[in-house]
């Protein structure tokens, strides 16, 4: 599983689009989000491309915030 920190979620409702945007990337088979934390977790990992999940994240209004 990877873990990004997203900025910019600020209620369950965030969390539910970030959860639709995510779990639509190839090879994405499970998505938990915790807007209290920011934190977006994903996997399998060797399975997902973790740019291509950044850019739509990006794409949705929502900032990636640097490891």
């Amino acid at each position: 599983m990877a873990t990004v920190k997203v900025s910019g979620m600020k209620s369950p409702d965030c969390a539910a689009t970030i959860t639709d945007v995510v779990k639509t990337a190839d090879g994405v088979e499970v998505v938990s989000v915790n807007y209290a934390t920011g934190e977006v977790t994903y996997g399998p990992t060797e399975c997902v491309d973790p740019a291509m999940v950044e850019e739509m994240l990006k794409e949705a209004g929502y900032e990636p915030e640097e490891n």
